[in-house]
């Protein structure tokens, strides 16, 4: 008995290291970080551009653009990674209450969740 406690309890320890890495290396953090620090170092170049670099871009201040731009792209991948969190490794996502298709044919092989050989269709 003490010899199954200390396996279930280790397999559970490697679980949880497993699904901490996988939202540490969760590939919307490392996007979503990359775009919100190259949007700050790009917004600071817009803040700081000269007059002669605007009226060569036609009079638009193209660093302030982009780099609000990538900030804001940044921030929402963010925003997303923190509403739409990963999973454990293993486990299986749970259902949504409400969406077509989750009711009681979600999951069989044949279009609109019918059995396979039901004869009907």
């Amino acid at each position: 008995m003490s010899e199954e406690y200390e396996y279930r309890h280790e397999v559970e320890e490697l679980e949880q290291k497993s699904a901490t890495a996988a939202r540490l290396f969760d590939v919307r953090r490392i996007i979503g970080g990359l775009f919100v620090i190259y949007g700050i170092i790009v917004l600071i170049a817009g803040f700081t551009v000269s007059d002669a670099d605007v009226r060569k871009a036609s009079g638009i201040n193209i660093n302030l653009w982009t780099g609000s731009c990538m900030l804001a792209v940044g921030l929402l991948f963010l925003l997303w990674m923190k509403l739409r969190p990963l999973s454990a490794p293993g486990t299986e996502p749970k259902p949504e209450p409400g969406r077509p298709g989750a009711g009681s044919g979600a999951g069989t092989d044949e279009p609109g969740g019918r059995e396979p050989g039901s004869g009907t269709g």
